[in-house]
This record gives structure tokens, C-alpha cells and sequence, in this order.
């Protein structure tokens, strides 16, 4: 299967645990763990090549971002991951902050360094070093069963 043919048979098939995280209200908790996985690296994908980690971080939260960690770790993106935890220690010391009162309030109290840093991941991310879609598509259609398209 080609690349461009991988990519769309990855984007398909993880959107749609996507729609039916979206479409419940469990949310997260509608899906399997393998699902939740799937989800969250559809949305890190989707949004770390729109708008950064900043904007994955800041649309789905904490709970997201351990799922795309648990599911870098499970289909061995080392470098994505490394990549991705960067970011989130780039934030993590906001995370008690009484003056955030949405998670879109974080970048208003980035340092200029945190900024950069950021800026710096998202660029070396957008590289795809290990291939995400494509690593994490063969990942888990085997891992369920999923016939190749």
C-alpha cells in the first residue's frame, strides 16, 4: 500500500473513534483503550500539524494527552514522544495555577523561553520522525484484526 493510501486508511480509521468519542456523552470513557489510543493520536496529529502542542493541549487536555502518550509508547514512537513530553514540561508548572480558568489561558503565561521551546518541538514534531500514521495504523490493525484496505 502506498504511503498516501496508508495515511488515508490511518486518518479513516481513527477519525472514526473520534466521531464516536464525540458523539457520546462518556466521551473518553465510550471507548476501549486501544480506541482511546487511537483517538488521541488522531487529535495530536491533527492539531500538532495545525497549530503545535500548545493547540492539542489546550482543545483536549490532560486526559488526551495520556492517551497519545500511552499509544507513542505502545507503537514505539520514541522520538514523537520525547517531543510530545517536552512540550507538556514546558506547561507543566501551570498546571495549579488559580489563574488559568480554561486551558486556553495557558499561553498567556508562557515565558518567552517556553514560547520558543515550543515552538522549537512543534517544528521538530511536524519532521514526522517515526512516521506516525503509518506506524500506528500497521500497529493497530493488527493488533484488532483489521484487514488491510
Amino acid at each position: 500500500m502506498s504511503e498516501t493510501n496508508l495515511n488515508d486508511a490511518w486518518y479513516d480509521f481513527a477519525g472514526a473513534f473520534v466521531d464516536k468519542k464525540n458523539a457520546s456523552s462518556l466521551r473518553w470513557q465510550v471507548l476501549t483503550s486501544d480506541e482511546q489510543e487511537i483517538a488521541a493520536l488522531w487529535l495530536l496529529e491533527a492539531d500538532m500539524y495545525n497549530g503545535g502542542f500548545i493547540q492539542f493541549f489546550c482543545n483536549w487536555g490532560e486526559e488526551a494527552y495520556l492517551y497519545a502518550v500511552r499509544a507513542l509508547q505502545a507503537i514505539g514512537a520514541v522520538r514523537a514522544l520525547e517531543l510530545v513530553t517536552s512540550g507538556y514540561a514546558c506547561i507543566e508548572r501551570l498546571e495549579q495555577d488559580d489563574r488559568l480558568k480554561q486551558l486556553w489561558d495557558i499561553p498567556k503565561f508562557l515565558t518567552t523561553e517556553e514560547e520558543a521551546r515550543l515552538d522549537e518541538l512543534d517544528q521538530r514534531f511536524w519532521e514526522d520522525p517515526d512516521r506516525i500514521a503509518e506506524t500506528a495504523y500497521r500497529y493497530y490493525a493488527v493488533k484488532l484484526g483489521i484487514p488491510a484496505p
